[in-house]
């Protein structure tokens, strides 16, 4: 009989335990999907190039006055001239920086020429001319 009189804080210790189990079980809950989620892009964005002009010279040669207006250097790698392979000389633009760019193809005098340049981080820039010289 004496059992039954006697309460204990027994059920409140455990209440209390089970709590505490729960919050340290989400913070580790947490704390692992954040570290996931991160790691699933990785990928930086392409930056934004903006072209101020463009000439074509002669039959080889067209320059392109090229601005990198991101935040990161881009460095152009790759050009096409009517979705063709072309040879672009490699540059690298600073932020907010202006650079030509020369990009060698075969041009006739009179015709129009879309252009796309490429950078190493998938920026690309795509514009058109006409060859008058």
């Amino acid at each position: 009989m004496y059992m039954t009189k006697r309460k204990g804080i027994s059920s409140y210790i455990a209440v209390l335990f089970l709590v505490g189990l729960a919050v340290a079980g989400g913070v580790l809950l947490y704390s692992s999907m954040i570290g996931a989620l991160s790691e699933i892009n990785t990928n930086e964005l392409p930056q934004t190039l903006s072209l101020d002009t463009v000439k074509i010279y002669n039959s080889t040669t067209c320059f392109a006055y090229i601005r990198n207006v991101g935040s990161k250097s881009v460095n152009l790698d790759m050009g096409y001239i009517n979705d063709e392979p072309a040879v672009l000389d490699k540059v690298t633009i600073s932020p907010d920086t202006l650079e030509i760019v020369r990009i060698r193809g075969s041009f006739v005098s009179g015709m129009s020429y879309d252009f796309k340049v490429v950078a190493t981080d998938l920026t690309q820039l795509i514009f058109s001319a006409k060859a008058s010289y």
